[in-house]
C-alpha cells in the first residue's frame, strides 16, 4: 500500500515560491527545497517531478498571484488614474519594505534564465501580453468615463505603464527612496493628462 502524503501540496508549492523567488533557480539546492519546504526528496521528486518541475510550477503560481492581484487591485478603483498610482505606490512600498529585498520574480527569473528557456520564454511574453490586456482595459475604462482623453494611445500607454512597473521592481531592489521613486511615478502619470 503506498504511504499517505502527510502534507499540504499547495503550502509547499508557496514556500517553495518564496524560496526561488528569495534565491533564484542556480542558487536553490535540491537539499534547499528538502530543509525549507520540511518534506523528503523522494516525496519532492515523487510529486513534483524535480528542482525544474517544482521550479515552473511555482513560477506558475507566481505569475498568477501576479495577474490575479493587479485585477483585483483595479477593478476595486474608480478613478483610473489615482488607482494607477495607487498601485504603484504599493509596488513601491512593497518593494522598500521586503526585507530580503526579492524585487520582483519575474524579473528575477528574467535576468537569470532567459534567453535559454523557451518555455520560460513563452509564459513570460505571454504574462507581459496579459498584464499589458489588463491595464490596456483599465486604461479603456478611464476613457469611457473621461478621465482621459480619447486622443491617448492607450496601446502604448498600457506598455510603458508595464515597463515601469517592471523597472520599478528590479530598482526595488536597491531599496531606492520611496518619495523619489514616487517623483519618477508621477512623471510616468503625465502622460495620462
Amino acid at each position: 500500500m503506498p504511504k499517505a502524503k502527510l502534507f499540504d501540496k499547495k503550502e509547499v508549492l508557496q514556500q517553495a515560491m518564496m524560496l526561488f523567488w528569495e534565491r533564484g533557480y542556480y542558487h536553490t539546492s535540491v537539499q534547499d527545497l528538502v530543509d525549507r519546504l520540511g518534506i523528503s526528496r523522494s516525496s519532492l521528486y515523487d510529486t513534483y517531478g524535480g528542482k525544474q518541475q517544482l521550479f515552473y510550477s511555482a513560477f506558475e503560481l507566481y505569475l498568477s498571484s501576479n495577474r490575479e492581484g493587479l485585477i483585483n487591485f483595479l477593478s476595486a478603483q474608480n478613478d483610473v488614474k489615482a488607482g494607477l498610482r495607487k498601485a504603484f505606490m504599493q509596488l513601491v512600498t512593497d518593494d522598500f519594505e521586503d526585507p530580503d529585498c526579492k524585487g520582483c520574480f519575474i524579473v528575477n527569473t528574467s535576468t537569470e534564465l532567459l534567453p535559454l528557456d523557451d518555455k520560460l520564454m513563452k509564459e513570460i511574453s505571454a504574462h507581459k501580453q496579459l498584464m499589458e490586456s489588463i491595464l490596456h482595459d483599465f486604461l479603456q475604462k478611464g476613457v469611457q468615463a473621461g478621465q482621459i482623453t480619447k486622443d491617448k494611445d492607450i496601446q502604448t500607454l498600457s506598455r510603458v505603464l508595464y515597463v515601469t512597473m517592471s523597472g520599478l521592481r528590479v530598482t526595488g531592489k536597491t531599496r531606492p527612496d520611496p518619495e523619489e521613486t514616487m517623483a519618477a511615478v508621477d512623471t510616468v502619470m503625465m502622460l495620462l493628462d
